[in-house]
């Protein structure tokens, strides 16, 4: 990560933020705990804030009283969804855009925003002639949608997607995002639409246009799109783990980003925001401290050096993690400590996730690890638990688990995307 590198209050370190909506300040219709309070307490300090989502389905209207409902409060002009980037991209990039016929997939905050543009939507008689095919995530589709969507895109029409998000986080877990119906559309067309939504910049301009100013600081829950924007336009990104993006996902993308987040609610938290990198001898000692700390043994650590990633603030390492190969695209995940005064601070989740990063740069794609007391900790970050019995013997006979695990740890599992 880069990051300020220090511990450090988010909500006093930036004036401008800009928030995703689905999995940061809610999950379905719900509020995510202390989400509605953050985005009050940064507004209430005079921040600039936006809210920007790739869920162009609802009218700006409709989230309005949304985030009134669960307590966040807005206004009309703090609002931007892909839809409205959608009819920024049509009107810069489509020649003659008033008066073409649309057909449109999606909900009443893209049609209005199509029909912004000045196109006309199809009717049910003309949607197979229309020029312009616009996509987004629509909970009333239909196998006619798509029927009549196809032959227009074959017959010519510009496929144009307000978003390509695979799932959206609900309560009860992921649903079918817009993306899962653009991906149906490309499979049956074999044409790439062109998209408006993150992690495409024009969203995030659309937004600056808002602000007043850049940069700002871009907080989501999906690695592949709030961060990939926020890197194309230049601003820093904070992940949170509330929605779609965990550990593993985040150590197989290209897009790191700045701060790592359990929830928003720690943008108000005076909390270490450290630097990762590899280990090296000079650190020898401090791993040493938090290994036998933590109850952990540290004996080899010399020798799986090269294996070993250190958090640092102030050019202290305090949290360690560690990765050894097994056989194939394997790892043991192990070694996994923070100093005593910065536990429950966020360490953890970073040096893990800077482990399995530097494992799967090195081909590791199946992770394992063993803990007596860090359960719940490892759950809360992708992994899970599975019977001893589907555990490779790699795994079971390893030297650390042997001689550090009694039989009653829990084994984990998590597969590293790709």
């Amino acid at each position: 990560m880069r990051g300020l590198g220090g511990a450090v209050i988010l909500a006093q370190a930036f004036q401008r933020f800009v928030f995703d909506l689905d999995g940061v300040v809610w999950r379905g219709n719900d509020p995510i705990a202390g989400a509605p309070e953050t985005v009050r307490a940064i507004r209430d300090a005079g921040k600039r804030v936006c809210f920007v989502t790739n869920n162009s389905s609802e009218t700006h209207e409709t989230y309005l009283k949304k985030l009134g409902d669960v307590g966040a409060g807005s206004s009309i002009e703090e609002i931007v969804s892909s839809a409205d980037a959608t009819a920024r991209l049509l009107e810069r990039t489509i020649p003659g855009i008033r008066g073409r016929l649309a057909y449109v997939i999606g909900g009443q905050g893209l049609r209005d925003a199509v029909v912004g543009t000045g196109a006309r939507l199809a009717s049910e008689v003309e949607a197979t002639d229309a020029s312009l095919v616009v996509v987004g995530w629509d909970r009333d589709l239909t196998y006619e949608k798509l029927r009549v969507a196809t032959l227009a895109i074959r017959a010519g029409g510009i496929f144009v997607a307000s978003n390509t998000d695979a799932t959206y986080p609900t309560p009860e877990g992921m649903w079918p995002g817009g993306g899962a119906i653009v991906a149906a559309l490309r499979t049956a067309t074999g044409i790439e639409p062109v998209v408006a939504g993150k992690p495409e910049p024009i969203l995030l301009e659309v937004a600056a246009d808002r602000l007043g100013g850049t940069p700002a600081l871009v907080i989501g829950d999906r690695v592949e799109t709030d961060v990939a924007a926020a890197h194309a336009v230049g601003w820093p990104s904070a992940l949170v783990l509330t929605g779609a993006s965990g550990v593993p996902e985040l150590a197989a993308s290209p897009h790191q980003p700045d701060y790592i987040l359990g929830s928003l609610g720690e943008l108000l938290e005076d909390r270490p925001h450290p630097f990762t990198r590899p280990g090296s001898g000079p650190d020898l000692p401090e791993i040493a401290t938090m290994l036998h700390a933590g109850g952990l043994m540290s004996g080899a650590a010399r020798e799986r050096l090269g294996r070993t990633l250190v958090a640092e603030v102030d050019r202290r390492p305090i949290g360690t993690a560690a990765w050894e190969p097994l056989e194939g695209s394997r790892a043991l995940l192990r070694s996994v400590a923070v100093h005593a005064d910065r536990r429950t601070a966020g360490v953890g989740t970073v040096v893990v996730a800077a482990a399995l990063r530097h494992a799967y740069e090195h081909g590791v794609r199946d992770v394992w690890l063993a803990t007596e007391t860090a359960e719940a900790f490892f759950a809360a970050r992708g992994f899970r638990r599975v019977d001893r019995d589907q555990a490779p013997e790699s795994v079971l006979e390893h030297p650390q688990v042997q001689r550090e695990c009694s039989v009653t740890a829990a084994i984990m599992h998590a597969v590293l995307p790709g």
